[in-house]
């Protein structure tokens, strides 16, 4: 008994090291679905062209819906936090190749899913 928790417990600290880097995240994003963890309420977003994107270039976030950027933030990222303008905090929970999840307080914690765009 004493070893599985050894083992969980260096699962658990593994995973809470993560050290994303800002080329992990540069390029286009499709917003695939957002969450309110509050509640449970989820909202889908239709895989489309341009519906709601966010594009991550190496000194600005473009929040585009509609083909219209809606939201600019200067952006940085300190291992699994991303800082928009400084002020606002979002927290990576999930960074592979292809998809993205995030969660940030907004009036209560939201999470987003995202799925990377093939280039």
């Amino acid at each position: 008994m004493k070893q599985i928790i050894i083992v969980l417990s260096a699962f658990i600290l593994l995973s809470c090291n993560q050290n994303h880097k800002k080329e992990d995240l540069l390029g286009t994003w499709d917003i695939v679905s957002s969450i309110d963890i509050e509640t449970g309420e989820v909202e889908e977003f239709p895989e489309s062209d341009e519906e709601l994107l966010a594009e991550f270039k190496s000194d600005s976030l473009y929040l585009i819906e509609n083909s219209n950027p809606t939201n600019v933030f200067s952006w940085r990222i300190n291992r699994d936090t991303l800082f928009l303008n400084e002020a606002d905090t979002v927290y990576i929970k999930e960074l592979t190749a292809d998809k993205l999840v995030v969660e940030y307080d907004f009036i209560g914690m939201i999470r987003l899913e995202l799925k990377k765009r093939k280039q």
